[in-house]
């Protein structure tokens, strides 16, 4: 998978360039609805997918432009815009039957211009949450929806440091926890408890975390 490529190339240190429009990337996370249809991410979309290889673009997610960090190999210098791919990376339906899609965002990757969609089938999709970074996971639990940053400063700050986040329906994002959550990637919640993997590019490393959730 193109994305996780990428991502162990960032986290490990090794340069890692933009994901060029057009590429195929993906898919990235799936999920089911209640009528058992499944909805997987893949590239800059949210696709349904039928028998028989049917499938359905249910959203796209635009681009933007943002500045440069520093002078890239094609000659931009730093600051000037350059175009910043959605990428989402994760679904799950929530308890009011929409869809919720998380943003790990593309190059160059900048904190806290990620985001989570909702999408509700038929509609143009609508930004939920802001201000976030590098989502790869999300999921329901107590107090609403919980976002898994996988490196809370950005993937270009070279810390491996991710972090859990509340991201209830009215007032701020709150972080659940982070300290010793390093370059965690899945995320599942089940009663108050949270378990999150981590290290996943850590070679018998590796960490189930459980977190105790207040909601």
């Amino acid at each position: 998978m193109l994305l996780t490529a990428v991502l162990v190339a960032v986290l490990m240190g090794a340069p890692a360039g933009p994901l060029e429009p057009g590429v195929a990337t993906g898919p990235f996370d799936a999920a089911v609805d209640r009528r058992g249809r499944i909805y997987v991410t893949e590239g800059d979309t949210l696709v349904r997918l039928a028998p028989r290889g049917r499938r359905a673009t249910v959203a796209s997610f635009p681009s933007r432009m943002v500045p440069a960090p520093a002078r890239l190999p094609d000659g931009t210098p730093r600051g000037m815009p350059v175009r910043m791919r959605a990428v989402p990376s994760a679904v799950t339906q929530g308890p009011d039957g929409a869809f919720y899609v998380a943003e790990l965002t593309g190059f160059p990757y900048p904190p806290g211009r990620a985001r989570v969609w909702r999408v509700v089938p038929g509609r143009p999709p609508e930004v939920y949450a802001g201000g976030l970074t590098a989502v790869v996971d999300l999921a329901w639990g107590p107090g609403g929806l919980y976002v898994l940053e996988i490196a809370r400063n950005g993937l270009l700050s070279g810390d491996r440091t991710g972090a859990l986040l509340h991201v209830p329906d009215q007032g701020p994002h709150r972080v659940v926890a982070s300290a010793g959550l390093i370059a965690p990637s899945g995320l599942t919640i089940r009663g108050r408890y949270a378990y999150v993997t981590t290290c996943g590019d850590c070679a018998g490393e590796g960490t189930v975390r459980r977190i105790a959730l207040s909601g």
